[in-house]
Parts: C-alpha cells; structure tokens; sequence
C-alpha cells in the first residue's frame, strides 16, 4: 500500500518533458522536444552559415545557437572582427558566451588606429569567461597594454607582439595557460638569417623578456617563431613541456636546442625548421641525443641541401630515439628519388630506430609500415609504387 502511494505521489516524474512544460505554463515558442544540452551539443556540428538561420526558427534555437556562434570567435577578415567588436561591446548578454577570440590585424593593408585598439582592450576587460586568445597585430611598437585591466584565465595564448618584459609580465599572470605560441621579435637580438635584413645588433637588456621561476606552472606546449635561445630558455626552463616548435638561425642554432631541452617532462612532439646550413651534418644527432623520448618528430631544413646518400647517412644518427614512432624529414635535394630509392632509406632508417611507424621523406611520400614483426615490408600510400 505504502509502495502504491509513493508511485501515484510521484508518477508525475515520469512524465515527458513537453508535458511538465505545458502544466507548468511553459509557452510553447519557448519549448523543445530535446533537452537543451542535447541541442547545444548537436548545433556544434553546425557550420556558421547553418546555425545563422537557426537564430530566427524560435527563442529556444535563438538561444543555443547564439551560444554556440559567439563561443569560437575565429579566422574573420579585419573588417569583420572590428563588426563583432563594436557588437560585443554594445550586447552585455553575448560577452560571456565568447570562450575563444581570434584577432588578426597584421596582414591589414591598413594600420589599426589608437581607437581601434582601444575597442579591442575595451571588449576584451568584458569577456570575463575567455580561455583562448590569439592577437596578431602589425609589428610596429608594443600593443600589450590592450591586455591591462582583462580578467579573464587563458589556456591557450598565441600572439604577434614584441617579446618584452611587458609580455613577460603578463605571461606570468596566467598560471592556467597550457599552451603558449610567441610569434612576435625579441627587440635588440639578432636571430635572424643576415638576408632578411630584419635585426642588427648586439643582444641588449634593456625590455628584457624573463618569466618569473614560478610562472606557467602547468605550460606543455610552445612554439615560437622568432625567439632567440634565451627566450626559448626562460620559457621552457623547468616547466612540463612536453610539445614544441621552434626556427632554428645562424650562430645560435645548437644553444636554442640546448634551451629546448630544459623541460622538466620529456619532449615527445618537436617540429624544428632549420635556417643553419652549418648544422646540416649534426643537426639530427643533436635532436636523437637531446629528445631521446620523441614520439614525433618534424624536421624542415631550409638553405641546405640532401644527396640520397646523405639521407642513408643520417640512419645511424636515429638510434638514441627510444619511441619514435613518426618522423618527417624535408629538404631540398640533388634530384627527385624515386619510390624505390626512398623505400630503401626509409629501410634503413627503421634498421636503426625500430619504433617508426611513418615516415615522410622529401619527395612528400608517406612510407609506412606493415606485416608481422621481423617481416616489414615498407610501403607508400601512392598506388603506383
């Protein structure tokens, strides 16, 4: 008896949501047959172009897509985002939606003006729940006070603006950040091939980027573009760095894999883009012997040329990796080998590194393996080797 009662107390649970809907007043523009976190999560397999007309279909659609439209901000020309800007700055109810803003000034034909940033910093001291930024700008003096006054905790932070001791500044601000590129000059520092005719002069201290020791706690993964060894050094120096990317240049080449390999955890993914032709011989002895635990590896050496049998020479220079499983090594060559030829180093490199998997020589093939242990045959994806 006790039983019947407390299912006919509570059979109103069973009911369809559409129903408890209806008896609690609910009206029925506002209503949906799915749960609201069952439409976000199939709105997000929508294109922008899809979820614009699902804005009008009714308040509950409104609703979602907005959400899911304002939560990746990303890959908008510049008159575009200076469009959303101004909207976000006006719409209180759309800046806590906005969880990753991409903002790209620097390939603009025309200079950002004073105002134009002081929208930008006015926009993000509102977007209180961002957890992912990228800001490129045009290289003309330090922007960084537009992140003064933000409030917001990033994870992931990428970047055009100067190397400084403002960034730096900043940067140790951000004890959440696990995933860091710096794309911007280290002023004063000559780190670039001589050609480009970018930076003269000797390294100086004056702005000097350097992270506090305790700062970028939980960082494990930087790529930068122009920093020289010592900002490589201050970032990657006792912090669990387990993913980088990096440009190698003239005269600093060996000292900015010595920074590298300052991580506290060991490197497992390393992409490395060599200016140097002076460690063309070396410079994957130096990897194998600096990052024993890499798991991937991508190498593109510029300035500097391959022969088929240099590349067969680089086989015993892979024995000190432990786990590598993929590699890929790209470089202008003497010649296009043929499939046969590169089948036959790619033999020889797994000869002397057992772990690969795959294998991407400069003719752009992927080789890779297959059969039972001790009967690998290597093959490419093309059909017609």
């Amino acid at each position: 008896m006790a039983l019947e009662n407390l299912l006919s107390k509570s059979s109103h649970l069973l009911e369809p949501a559409s129903v408890l809907r209806a008896k609690a007043g609910v009206p029925e523009a506002t209503r949906s047959p799915l749960p609201i976190e069952v439409l976000d999560s199939i709105f997000r397999f929508l294109s922008k172009s899809e979820l614009l007309p699902a804005t009008r279909v009714s308040r509950i659609f409104n609703d979602v897509s907005t959400r899911v439209l304002y939560h990746t901000i990303e890959e908008l020309e510049p008159v575009v985002s200076i469009i959303l800007l101004r909207k976000l700055d006006r719409e209180t109810r759309l800046q806590p939606l906005v969880r990753r803003l991409e903002i790209n000034w620097a390939s603009a034909t025309i200079e950002p003006t004073r105002n134009l940033y002081f929208l930008l910093h006015r926009v993000l001291t509102k977007l209180k729940g961002l957890m992912a930024l990228s800001v490129e700008l045009p290289r003309t003096g330090s922007q960084i006070w537009i992140l003064d006054g933000c409030s917001f905790t990033l994870r992931y932070f990428s970047t055009s603006m100067a190397c400084d001791a403002r960034l730096a500044q900043y940067l140790d601000s951000q004890p959440s950040l696990t995933d860091l590129t710096l794309r911007g000059y280290h002023h004063g520092i000559n780190t670039m091939p001589s050609f480009l005719g970018l930076f003269s002069g000797p390294e100086t201290t004056d702005n000097y980027f350097k992270l506090l020791p305790t700062s970028l706690p939980r960082l494990t993964s930087l790529r930068t573009v122009h920093g020289g060894p010592s900002i490589i050094a201050s970032v990657v120096e006792g912090r669990p760095i387990q993913a980088a990317s990096s440009a190698l240049f003239p005269s600093t080449s060996l000292e900015s894999l010595r920074s590298l390999s300052l991580s506290s955890a060991p490197m497992r993914r390393l992409s490395i883009m060599s200016f140097d032709p002076t460690v063309q011989d070396c410079l994957v002895s130096e990897l194998a012997t600096r990052f024993p635990h890499l798991e991937a590896l991508h190498v593109v050496v510029l300035l500097s040329e391959f022969t088929d049998e240099s590349l067969r020479e680089l086989g015993p220079s892979l024995a000190p990796f432990k786990s590598l499983q993929y590699i890929t090594f790209m470089a202008a060559t003497d010649r296009v080998a043929s499939p046969h030829e590169e089948q036959a180093i790619a033999k020889i490199w797994h000869h002397w590194c057992p772990t690969l998997k795959t294998i991407i020589l400069p003719r752009g093939k992927v080789w890779f393996s297959e059969g039972p242990e001790g009967q690998l045959e290597w093959s490419s994806l093309d059909a017609d080797d």
